[in-house]
């Protein structure tokens, strides 16, 4: 798949955009799976579809809306897009639990070496999830049915979270 894949590609921001030609997608949507939660979400490039997973998560497990008071930087890299679609999610699943850190926005530059890189500046601010109110306790994302493709509108991937 990956010589079908836009490379060295960056997206910065907070607010969704899949505006499409005739018909406007949303970024992310539920999809149903019998014992845990899953997404099927978009992007116009695989920085953008790592960044809209990003906030699909993050809407799963709390309402609130953070600011970015902190940041963090994130280097990862893996021998696959899949592998580093989860890889990326479950380290800011990580972070939140363990850092008690909440995404407010990312800048994400995906390469393409020997391996799969992505490089993310993550801005947020400290929010206890043993505190404060969540909605879901995500445990991480799995390899479940999980695929990325790309079709005349972007990259889109369904992925299914452990809850």
């Amino acid at each position: 798949m990956a010589e079908h894949l836009t490379l060295n590609q960056r997206v910065e921001g907070s607010s969704p955009s899949w505006p499409r030609g005739k018909k406007e997608m949303a970024d992310f949507e539920l999809i149903e799976h019998t014992a845990d939660i899953g997404v099927r979400v978009y992007g116009k490039d695989l920085p953008e579809l790592f960044r809209n997973s990003a906030i699909a998560l993050f809407s799963l497990i709390t309402d609130f809306k953070p600011q970015p008071k902190k940041e963090q930087r994130i280097k990862l890299h893996t021998q696959t897009w899949e592998d580093l679609l989860v890889t990326w999610l479950n380290e800011l699943v990580s972070n939140f639990f363990t850092r008690e850190f909440l995404p407010h926005s990312y800048k994400i530059i995906i390469h393409e070496n020997k391996e799969k890189e992505l490089d993310a500046i993550v801005k947020g601010e400290d929010f206890s999830p043993y505190k404060k109110k969540i909605n879901l306790e995500v445990k991480a994302a799995t390899y479940h049915n999980l695929k990325i493709e790309r079709d005349e509108r972007g990259v889109k991937a369904e992925i299914i979270f452990d809850v």
